[in-house]
């Protein structure tokens, strides 16, 4: 027979064991939701994050800006399926998934448009007009396959208070 006492201590010694793992775990959930939220890699000049679809390479950017600090540009990313053949005119489809690591550095090309002659130049500012000018520029590569999100995230420190899936 074991003394009384020597169970008590042995129960209690029990209880605290239980009480680390516990404190264990939870500080292993902490530190997985934590890390969940963050980047792969960051701190370099080419960023990459995982998406649903796969793995993309971005570009940190600085804006040359004093109320915008830096940001990390993901560019040419597919929302949907480009409505080639015989899913033109119909309801988008989720883009399919790759297994390469993504290049999302570069612009995508944009929808088809014509900047000037839309307006009535005569009742536009001139500061209107001459945006119109630079706009143009980013408008050369145009296609109807166009379904894709330019992404910029800030890039300073900040609380990660949700996770988006």
């Amino acid at each position: 027979m074991f003394p009384l006492h020597a169970c008590k201590r042995d129960l209690g010694h029990a209880r605290n064991s239980e009480a680390t793992h516990a404190i264990t775990l939870l500080w292993l959930a902490l530190w997985i939701a934590l890390t969940s939220c963050q980047r792969i890699d960051p701190g370099t000049k080419y960023p990459t994050v995982t998406t649903n679809y796969g793995k993309l390479r971005g570009i940190k950017k600085d804006l040359n800006n004093e109320i915008l600090g830096p940001v990390e540009q993901y560019l040419g990313i597919p929302y949907a399926t480009a409505p080639i053949g015989d899913r033109r005119f119909q309801p988008p489809e989720a883009p399919g998934s790759w297994q390469e690591l993504r290049n999302a550095t570069q612009f995508a090309p944009v929808c088809p448009q014509n900047v000037h002659g839309v307006l009535p130049e005569i009742m536009l500012p001139v500061w209107f007009t001459d945006s119109l000018d630079v706009a143009a520029t980013y408008i050369q590569n145009q296609s109807e396959d166009c379904l894709y999100l330019n992404i910029y995230v800030p890039t300073e420190d900040g609380e990660c208070l949700t996770q988006h899936g």
